[in-house]
C-alpha cells in the first residue's frame, strides 16, 4: 500500500519503484531531493480507502483513532448517567477531595504508566518489520467493536447476561456464512481455533455415537455403517429404536461397559471411532483425541503428496480400512492454510470423494475444514485476476459443501486476540446435545450457551469481526483486496530471496502467505543445513532491535515423506537425519511493500540475510 504523499524518497533506496523512469514525467528532477509533494503517487482508489482502516506502521491514523475512541467514551458515560438518574451519585465530590481517594488513583496511574512503558519492550506486531507468527497489524473497525464489548462487558452464555452482544454474534456468523458458502450456516464465537476444532470433535462424536447405536439397536452389525446412516434414515426410525440404543451409546452411560454391550452384539471388538487427519495436522486434533478420550490411537493420519496436500488416494484407502476394520469415522479433516508453510489441500477433491460415498454407499461421513489460518481467504471466492492458484481457488469453492468449519478471525481476519469460530453447514449437526445450569435462563431463540463446550464467552470477537465484515466487507473488494496482496507480496518476495541469495532453498507449493527457506549447498547433508539455518535464525533472534522479527518450524520426515525427500532431492542433499528445519515468515501485515515508506522491506530484508550468512553467502560450499 502507498503511505503519506509527504514523505520523501530516495531514489537510491526505493528502486522496485523509482527503478523505472518511464514511468515519470520528463520534467520530474532525477536526484534525491525529489519529492511526492511535487509528484504525488495516485493511490489506486479502492486500495487508499483500505489504508483508511488500519492505524499504520507510524500511527498515520491516530488524531481519527483518538477521535472515535473519545467519542465510544462519552457515548459509554452518557449511557451510565441517562440510566436511572434518579438513584443519586455513589461518588461524592468530598469523596474525590479525601486524600485516600487521592492516594490510590496516584498509585493506579503509577502502575498504569510502568505497565505501560512494559510493554513498549512487547514485539512490534504492528511493523512491518513483523514477519513471524500468524498476526499483524489489526483494524481500527476490528479495534472500535472489541473497545466497545469491552466497556459494555457482556456474557455471550445467555441473552439474560447478553442482550446485544448474542445477537451481534449470529450477525457475524451469518456474515462468515455467506463468506465461505453455507446457506445455513449456524455456529459460534470461541476462544481460538484449537476450541472450534474440539467443538468439531465434540459434535462429531455425538452424531457419530447417535447414529451407530440406534443402527445396532435396530438390528444392524455394522458399526461403521451404522455409524454414517444419515440424518434421513436417523430420524425415520422410531423412538422405541432411539429409547433402545441407549444402552449402546457410550455418551448415556458407562462407556467402557457400553463398549462390552457392543461387543456383544456385533461379535466384534469395540474399539471407539477414529478421525481421518492429514499429516500436516495443526496439533489441536492429538490434544482432541485425549480430551474426548480417544486415545491417540484413533488419530488415523492421511498421507501427504509430493506437494505437501492431503493425497486423496491415501483418504479412500483410510476410509476403506475403516470399512474393513469396522472403526466408526468421527469425522474427516482437510487444512486451508497449514500453520508450518500456508497449504491448502485440495478439499474440492477430498469432497468429491465423501460425495461419492454418500451417493453410491449411503455413507454420510463428516467433513471439517480445518481453516484457522486460511478461512478468510474465502472473501476472495468467485474473483477473477486473484494471486491464488486454480487449484487454491477450486479448493475454496468446495468449502460451501463441507460440513463444519474453523476459522479465526485473530489470523487472516486481523481481528484482537482472541477470536475464532465454529460454524456448522446445518442446523441438526450444531444443535445435538446440550446442558443446562439451573441458575442460567437458556431461551430457545437465541442462546447457544448450553450447546457450546465454553460456558462464559466474551463477545469481543463476534463485534469486532461484525465490525470488519460491515467496514472492510468479506469479499472481493475488503479483505479479498489484502489477502490476495499479501499472496503476491508472497511470490515476489520469493522471487528475489531466490534471485538474490543462491544457497536459499525455498519451501515449495506454498499456497498462501507464508514463506519457508533453509539454505543449502549442493549434496550438503540435512545436519549441516539445519546447523546452519539455526544459526541464521538465532542471529536475528539474539539482536535487541532486530531488522525483522521471525519464526521457524520443522518439517518431520515421518510426516512429509514425500514432499520432504523430494525438497531435499532438489539439492541432491543426505539425509541423515529426520527433521528438516525452516526459516518461516508470514507477509501479512498489509504495509509490507509500500511506495511510499523509506525502506523497502524486501531489499533490506536481503541485506540483513547476507550479513548473517557472510561473505560466502552465495558460495555454496562454504558456511556461515
Amino acid at each position: 500500500m502507498c503511505g503519506k504523499e509527504k514523505d520523501a524518497i530516495d531514489f537510491m533506496d526505493k528502486v522496485n519503484f523509482l527503478n523505472d523512469l518511464d514511468r515519470l514525467p520528463e520534467s520530474t528532477p532525477k536526484n534525491l531531493d525529489y519529492r511526492l509533494s511535487d509528484h504525488p503517487v495516485e493511490c489506486v482508489s479502492e486500495e487508499a480507502a483500505l489504508k483508511g482502516l488500519f492505524l499504520g506502521p507510524q500511527a498515520e491514523n491516530r488524531e481519527w483513532l483518538q477521535s472515535q475512541i473519545n467519542s465510544l467514551l462519552n457515548s459509554w458515560f452518557d449511557w451510565r448517567r441517562e440510566f436511572r438518574p434518579d438513584d443519586g451519585c455513589a461518588i461524592s465530590a468530598r469523596d474525590m477531595a479525601s486524600e485516600d481517594y487521592r492516594k490510590r488513583r496516584t498509585h493506579t496511574e503509577s502502575v498504569l504508566n510502568d505497565l505501560a512503558a512494559r510493554f513498549e519492550s512487547e514485539i512490534p506486531k504492528f511493523s512491518p518489520r513483523y514477519i513471524g507468527h500468524m498476526f499483524s497489524e489489526i483494524s481500527l473497525p476490528a479495534l472500535f467493536g472489541h473497545i466497545l464489548t469491552l466497556l459494555h462487558n457482556p456474557n455471550n452464555i445467555s441473552e439474560e447476561s447478553s442482550k446485544v452482544g448474542i445477537l451481534i454474534e449470529d450477525e457475524a456468523i451469518d456474515q462468515l456464512s455467506e463468506m465461505i458458502g453455507f446457506k445455513n450456516g449456524v455456529g459460534h464465537f470461541t476462544s481460538g481455533g484449537t476450541v472450534a476444532n474440539f467443538e468439531a470433535v465434540y459434535r462429531a462424536i455425538t452424531r457419530c455415537y447417535n447414529w451407530m447405536s440406534a443402527g445396532l439397536a435396530r438390528g444392524e452389525t455394522s458399526v461403521f455403517k451404522s455409524a454414517s446412516m444419515g440424518w434421513e434414515t436417523y430420524d425415520s426410525l422410531s423412538n422405541e429404536i432411539k429409547e433402545r440404543s441407549r444402552s449402546l451409546n457410550p455418551l448415556e452411560g458407562n462407556a467402557f461397559q457400553v463398549a462390552a454391550r457392543i461387543q456383544q452384539h456385533t461379535g466384534k471388538e469395540f474399539l471407539g471411532p477414529v478421525m481421518l487427519i492429514p499429516e500436516h495436522k495443526h496439533y489441536s486434533w492429538v490434544k482432541a483425541a485425549s480430551v474426548f478420550g480417544l486415545g491417540s490411537e484413533a488419530v488415523w493420519p492421511v498421507l501427504l503428496d509430493c506437494d505437501g496436500h492431503l493425497d486423496v488416494d491415501d483418504l479412500k484407502k483410510q476410509i476403506q480400512r475403516a470399512e474393513q476394520e469396522d472403526r466408526p469415522i468421527a469425522l474427516i479433516v482437510s487444512v486451508l492454510g497449514t500453520t508450518e508453510l500456508g497449504i491448502v489441500d485440495p478439499i474440492d477433491k477430498a469432497q468429491a470423494l465423501l460425495d461419492f460415498y454418500c451417493k453410491n454407499n449411503k455413507n454420510f461421513l463428516w467433513h471439517h475444514i480445518d481453516a484457522a489460518y486460511g478461512g478468510f481467504m474465502c472473501s476472495l471466492r468467485g474473483a477473477k485476476n486473484t494471486a491464488l492458484s486454480k487449484a487454491t481457488e477450486e479448493a475454496l469453492e468446495a468449502v460451501a459443501f463441507a460440513t463444519s468449519i474453523t476459522i479465526d478471525p485473530h489470523k487472516l481476519g486481523y481481528v484482537p486476540f482472541s477470536s475464532g469460530t465454529f460454524i456448522a453447514a446445518s442446523k441438526k449437526d450444531y444443535y445435538q446435545r446440550s446442558f443446562g445450569a439451573p441458575y442460567v435462563d437458556f431461551t430457545e431463540t437465541r442462546s447457544k450457551g448450553s450447546f457450546t463446550l465454553e460456558g462464559s464467552r466474551s463477545a469481543t470477537g463476534a463485534v469486532a469481526t461484525w465490525m470488519t465484515a460491515r467496514c472492510v466487507g468479506l469479499n472481493p473488494e475488503g479483505y479479498g483486496q489484502i489477502i490476495s496482496r499479501t499472496v503476491r507480496l508472497r511470490k515476489e518476495f520469493e522471487a528475489k530471496l531466490s534471485t538474490e541469495i543462491s544457497t536459499l532453498k525455498l519451501a515449495p507449493a506454498v499456497d498462501a502467505n507464508l514463506l519457508c527457506f533453509c539454505f543449502a549447498g549442493q549434496g550438503e547433508s540435512l545436519q549441516t543445513v539445519n546447523a546452519r539455518t539455526m544459526r541464521v535464525y538465532q542471529a536475528f533472534s539474539a539482536e535487541k532491535n532486530p531488522d525483522f522479527f521471525i519464526s521457524k518450524t520443522k518439517l518431520y520426515r515421518k510426516n512429509y515423506e514425500k514432499y520432504f525427500e523430494s525438497f531435499i532431492g532438489a539439492w541432491n542433499g543426505e539425509i541423515d537425519c529426520e527433521e528438516l528445519l525452516l526459516i518461516r515468515l508470514c507477509i501479512m501485515n498489509p504495509f509490507f511493500q509500500s511506495v511510499e515508506m523509506k525502506v523497502d522491506y524486501q531489499d533490506l530484508f536481503v541485506r540483513s540475510l547476507r550479513g548473517k550468512l557472510g561473505d560466502g553467502c552465495l558460495n555454496a560450499s562454504r558456511d556461515i
